[in-house]
C-alpha cells in the first residue's frame, strides 16, 4: 500500500468515528506530525479522558497495521504522593495489570525534558486491518471502546494507590472489579 492508500484507510476510520460521536481530528503528515495522524478524544466521565492517536503503516510481509497509542502524564500524581508511586510501584503496577488485562499493553516511559523528567505511562494496542469495509471500522471502534475501559481501569488502580491501597490490595480489588 503506498502512502495514500494508507491516508485514505484512516480517513474512512475518521468518517466512522465521527459518525459514532467520538471527537476527532486527522492530521497530515508534514510540520504536525511525522506520519498521518488520526486523534481521538475520548472521553469517559466529565474529569476522565485521554487523547489516543492512530497510524496506519504498511509493514512489509506482514500486512496493514493500525496502531492506537494514548499516554498519561505521571509527575503531579509522582509529586502528591512519592511514596506510592516508587518507579519500582509503577513497573510492579503496569506488570500486573498487563498480566490482568488480555489485550494491549502499559508502558513506563521517561522522557528527559529540558526543565524535568517527564514520566508517563503509554497505552497501546496495534492489530492488522486493512479499514476497508464496515466489519473492519467496526471491529476498529470496538477496540477504541475497549482502550476507554482499559484507561479507566489504570486511572481507578492509580487512584487506589493514592488513596493508601497497598499495591496488592488494590490489584486484587482491581482483578475483582474486571471479573464482574
Amino acid at each position: 500500500m503506498n502512502k495514500e492508500e494508507l491516508r485514505e484507510g484512516l480517513k474512512r476510520l475518521e468518517e466512522y468515528v465521527s459518525k459514532q460521536g467520538i471527537k476527532n481530528m486527522f492530521l497530515e503528515e508534514g510540520k504536525e506530525a511525522a506520519m498521518d495522524t488520526l486523534l481521538l478524544g475520548l472521553e469517559l466521565e466529565e474529569d476522565l479522558s485521554i487523547d489516543i492517536s492512530c497510524n496506519f503503516v504498511h509493514a512489509p510481509e506482514f500486512g496493514n497495521v493500525l496502531q492506537y497509542y494514548g499516554q498519561l502524564e505521571l509527575n503531579s500524581i509522582l509529586e502528591e504522593n512519592p511514596q506510592a508511586f516508587t518507579e519500582l510501584n509503577i513497573y510492579q503496577m503496569l506488570n500486573a495489570l498487563n498480566r490482568e488485562l488480555p489485550v494491549g499493553q502499559f508502558l513506563y516511559i521517561q522522557e528527559e525534558g529540558e526543565e524535568q523528567v517527564r514520566h508517563l505511562i503509554g497505552i497501546r494496542y496495534t492489530m492488522l486491518t486493512d479499514l476497508e469495509d464496515e466489519a473492519e471500522l467496526a471491529k476498529c471502534f470496538s477496540i477504541v471502546e475497549m482502550l476507554m475501559n482499559i484507561y479507566e481501569v489504570l486511572c481507578s488502580t492509580l487512584l487506589l494507590l493514592m488513596e493508601g491501597e497497598s499495591l496488592s490490595e488494590a490489584m486484587d480489588i482491581m482483578a475483582g472489579l474486571m471479573e464482574e
